[in-house]
């Protein structure tokens, strides 16, 4: 049953909270200065001279505030080009979407796009960025369950259900935007990992290559699923051993979309302890299983801002067959589908709208495979607590936002490239629908019937993608409670 958080989990809230406040703001910059500009967002600047033109001629692109980042990648997002015309009238908005496309690449702090050097109809186009730090460890403190009130609540917030480490990374690698990341985990799941991902290795910056290789294990598994709760088992030994290693190809021609196909090797094993209390949790009642996933996604993004869109269009669609017949018993075809609709209403009032469905065939797997509902960001908000292993599931999640303040906050001592902290803080209304199908009805009560959930809520935004959703939710089943969220909902 849903639990209502009590005073001293709304307390430990309010500290999460303020930490997380103290960390990007100063109280003195908060009262002194709001501005619609953040360093972040940047903004486009065009002379009023300019509007007076009917057509405007790019003479020249320059590129400046990039120490490390190549040319070639800003001016592929940018698609401005000398030679290129642009009408006065929709220069702003032209200029605007550009900028956008630069700051999704995640490499600066701030863009600033604006126009000078206006001779006749002849300009020149300006790009002025601030990079962000690109080589630094990260440490890693993660919770190894599905949610914050997941670890708080039923877990009783115990720290060895947390994760520990430390991942190395260089965002940008040799300046075109390549990440690598070595991952070294321990805590609830001891990992090994290593990552390279090179966006473009051809001429015409069209395809991209990725690399990756890593290994797991745990001494904790979830083995069985009862009543929409996950179930653990634990012993002294290591009962979950996972070895991985994979390629990914890309092709991004047009700005928008992107086509991800990638071939994985996984090499999985489970304990008899295991094996004994759930004999469906690997194919044939088996110990070890190695297959083959092959994977394919196709994603446009139309959306102003990938970390917190407020305008636009997003959509994803994902194919992938794990196990051909070989090697193990896994045979699973799976289709998920996501798309988010972003649509300013009035001034500072925002509608977001998301869809995403998940179908696998066949309809019975291992227990495995079968995360379904309630699983990443697969969940209504209102039923964080509980999971549905289904074949099939449908959830369409909707906000109404309202702006309440933008802040340009100015942090003393740090140095004046990271000086300027943004800050976005919005409340909003939400309502969310879902349905999970389930022909086996397998001890679940959440399947095979529509969920409603709905809620008042707060999203806290700052740089560096952070993001803080504090929301108070209600389902159709009379539970309520507090719920504190780091990622995205759509």
């Amino acid at each position: 049953m849903l639990l209502i958080f009590v005073k001293d989990v709304r307390h430990h809230f309010r500290i999460v909270l303020y930490i997380f406040l103290l960390c990007t703001v100063s109280y003195k910059s908060l009262l002194g200065q709001q501005s619609e500009l953040s360093p972040v967002v940047g903004v486009v600047q065009i002379p009023d001279s300019a509007l007076h033109r009917s057509m405007l001629i790019i003479r020249h692109v320059e590129i400046e505030g990039n120490k490390k980042t190549n040319d070639a990648i800003i001016l592929r997002e940018l698609n401005l080009h000398p030679g290129d015309t642009l009408n006065s009238h929709d220069a702003p908005r032209l200029l605007e979407e550009a900028r956008q496309r630069v700051i999704n690449t995640s490499l600066f702090l701030s863009v600033n796009v604006f126009l000078k050097n206006l001779s006749g109809n002849q300009v020149d186009v300006v790009v002025l960025v601030a990079e962000r730090w690109y080589v630094f460890p990260v440490p890693i403190f993660s919770l190894a369950d599905r949610n914050f009130n997941v670890w708080w609540v039923e877990h009783h917030h115990q720290l060895n259900r947390v994760n520990y480490g430390i991942n190395f990374l260089d965002n940008n690698l040799t300046g075109n935007n390549d990440q690598l990341i070595f991952t070294i985990q321990s805590g609830y799941t001891y990992k090994y990992a290593i990552a390279y991902n090179l966006p473009y290795f051809d001429k015409v910056m069209h395809a991209g290559l990725g690399l990756v290789a890593g290994y797991n294990r745990n001494r904790e598994v979830n083995y069985i699923t009862s009543n929409n709760k996950q179930v653990y088992v634990k012993t002294p030994e290591f009962i979950y051993k996972n070895w991985y290693g994979g390629i990914q190809f890309s092709y991004r021609k047009n700005i928008r979309t992107r086509h991800l196909l990638s071939l994985t090797y996984r090499d999985l094993s489970i304990a008899d302890t295991v094996r004994i209390l759930n004999p469906d949790y690997l194919p044939a009642g088996t110990t070890h299983q190695r297959y083959m996933e092959l994977r394919y996604r196709f994603s446009y993004t139309g959306a102003d801002n990938w970390a917190y869109p407020l305008r636009g269009f997003n959509f994803i669609a994902d194919l992938s067959q794990q196990g051909f017949g070989w090697l193990g018993r896994v045979h699973l075809s799976q289709l998920q589908l996501i798309t988010a609709y972003y649509r300013p209403l009035f001034s500072k009032i925002y509608l977001a709208v998301g869809f995403r469905t998940q179908i696998q065939l066949p309809a019975h797997q291992p227990y495995f495979l079968r995360q379904s509902m309630g699983y990443y960001e697969n969940y209504l908000r209102g039923l964080e607590y509980n999971v549905v292993d289904a074949s099939a599931f449908g959830i369409l999640k909707t906000n109404l936002k309202y702006q309440i303040g933008k802040w340009n906050i100015h942090l003393p001592v740090i140095p004046d490239k990271f000086a300027h902290v943004p800050l976005a803080v919005y409340l909003k209304l939400y309502a969310d629908v879902g349905y999970a199908y389930d022909p086996y009805r397998e001890n679940s009560y959440l399947s095979n019937k529509w969920l409603f959930t709905k809620g008042v809520g707060i999203d806290v935004v700052t740089f560096y993608d952070v993001r803080l959703r504090i929301e108070y939710s209600f389902n159709q089943f009379g539970q309520n409670g507090l719920f504190l969220h780091t990622k995205s909902e759509l």
